[in-house]
């Protein structure tokens, strides 16, 4: 075991900590706010011209539909307030935050003078056929195909920068834009702009486009026409395809999802030892969770020009989408950062991720891989990953003694 030397932390008057923390939080704030001056008066024709300009412009920047709501306050808000008094959230503590609870609430606090939400879309969804047999393949781990590539988090940020460039340089004034961060009720910003509706999955599903995208939103003090959902918007109906397909019932109710048993929440945003009735249900899922999707009719389709690839990120090669777990088990601190670096499992570190794969091992039946775990077992010093480790060599044992048993009983009986 290593033991780290005993640092002495350096005490900084609460005066010159303010100054840092209102520096650097001004350079964080800098990343994803444009400030182009004053507002330019436009008219009403001039307005339209502007959206649809903005909207002709994202199309060029590989974005998929987007719509436009005002900063009015959700109408989900007090559901959503629900969710967290039952303690649906899991460990995601942050989304709890006084803070954040008072932005979603009120946009103003987020950007002061916001009258205009640009509500975004980004397809990575590969299609019915962009999933291949060799997901099922218990030797490999099955990773979500939202992260088949780089970090969207950076790749979309990058869009919306220059989206919210364009805008505003035409017409001044403020913006702000977030990927996935930012504390607003994104899904509820879709729906009511008209970009889809939330399904019982409780995914953001476009009418003809699916689920399968991201979300992105640019908040301006820009005046904006506003579109609005049809009279009529489609719906899930009497569907309950992905609450039955659900292997952890994380679906539990319609239009509500339990994090705390979702193999999304599990594997990415839940930080300690995964709760072991749950690990045999995550099959050889590492990173993410694809079933409620796949199983949706509203993401029945292939891309016409690209069948069976993703909008994003084409067609992976298997180590990207499927890589064995016994390489991945094996991974040093380095080969992670080498394997995983600019994408969106960096961000979970080595240990979450050798803790998933850990668990994925313990489901593949494999028992020719016991020698391998219980070398790792032996040596390895991250205390997390041991334990699924230890549980991983049980439940190989205990699936090898099996088998010994009915082969017996077979032998007997012949």
């Amino acid at each position: 075991m290593n033991i780290l030397p005993r640092r002495t932390f350096l005490r900084i008057p609460s005066k010159k900590l303010n100054v840092l923390s209102r520096f650097f939080g001004s350079r964080k704030k800098q990343r994803c706010f444009i400030d182009k001056g004053q507002e330019i008066p436009l008219n009403e024709e001039e307005k339209q011209q502007l959206v649809q300009l903005l909207k002709q412009k994202a199309r060029e920047l590989g974005m998929g539909p987007v719509t436009i709501t005002s900063a009015e306050p959700s109408q989900r808000f007090s559901s959503f307030l629900k969710w967290i008094d039952e303690g649906r959230h899991g460990e995601m503590h942050f989304l709890a935050r006084e803070d954040r609870l008072e932005r979603r609430r009120d946009l103003q606090k987020i950007l002061p003078g916001v009258q205009s939400i640009i509500v975004c879309s980004l397809f990575f969804w590969p299609g019915k056929r962009g999933f291949t047999a060799i997901r099922e393949d218990p030797s490999r781990g099955d990773i979500s195909c939202y992260a088949w590539g780089r970090d969207y988090h950076d790749i979309f940020g990058d869009k919306l920068r220059e989206l919210a460039d364009f805008a505003l340089h035409k017409a001044g004034g403020q913006g702000k834009w977030y990927v996935d961060t930012g504390a607003l009720m994104e899904r509820d910003l879709g729906e009511r702009s008209g970009l889809g509706f939330i399904g019982k999955n409780t995914m953001l599903i476009h009418p003809r486009l699916g689920s399968g995208f991201f979300l992105g939103e640019i908040l301006t003090t820009l005046s904006l026409p506003v579109d609005s959902p049809p009279k009529k918007m489609v719906g899930c109906g009497k569907c309950k395809r992905c609450q039955v397909a659900c292997p952890t019932g994380a679906l539990d109710e319609d239009y509500r999802m339990d994090a705390r048993k979702c193999i999304s929440y599990l594997t990415i945003e839940f930080k300690g030892s995964i709760p072991v009735d749950l690990r045999p249900l995550m099959r050889n899922k590492i990173y993410g969770c694809d079933i409620c999707q796949q199983v949706c009719p509203w993401n029945k389709f292939d891309w016409q020009e690209m069948i069976g690839k993703s909008p994003l990120f084409g067609s992976p090669d298997s180590e990207v989408t499927t890589p064995k777990l016994i390489e991945l088990i094996q991974m040093s601190e380095e080969d992670f950062r080498k394997r995983f670096e600019k994408t969106a499992i960096q961000r979970i570190g080595r240990s979450r991720l050798l803790r998933n794969v850990a668990v994925a091992l313990g489901n593949s039946g494999d028992i020719t891989v016991l020698p391998i775990l219980k070398n790792l077992l032996d040596s390895i010093q991250d205390s997390l990953v041991a334990e699924h480790l230890k549980w991983a060599i049980e439940q190989l044992e205990n699936s090898s003694e099996n088998n010994c048993n009915i082969e017996s009983l077979t032998r007997s009986d012949g």
